[in-house]
């Protein structure tokens, strides 16, 4: 196998590898934000981001979920989203 196949090939393997569960992932709220966002991108860890990012973001990604002809969050799933996200935000 060439070098720039076998490279591409470890890094697949470890990219794979590298997807960290949701924290809490069984609880209802994990389960509602993964489901409602794996349907474009696999769901971003929490701690990636702060509190007041999650909230700019999933107030970004509405239009988008809307455009892709996904149903709008109703305003207990943008709740219960938002509160998972922030109770599991970075703090930078």
């Amino acid at each position: 196998m060439p070098r720039a196949a076998l490279a591409i090939s470890c890094l697949a393997i470890l990219i794979s590898g590298c997807r960290a569960p949701l924290p809490d992932a069984e609880s209802p709220a994990a389960q509602l934000y993964a489901r409602r966002c794996d349907n474009c991108h696999r769901p971003y860890n929490p701690h990636g981001m702060t509190a007041a990012m999650w909230e700019a973001k999933v107030k970004l990604m509405e239009p988008k979920m809307q455009t892709a002809g996904m149903p709008p969050l109703t305003s207990d799933e943008r709740a219960s989203i938002l509160a998972y996200l922030e109770r599991y935000a970075g703090t930078e």
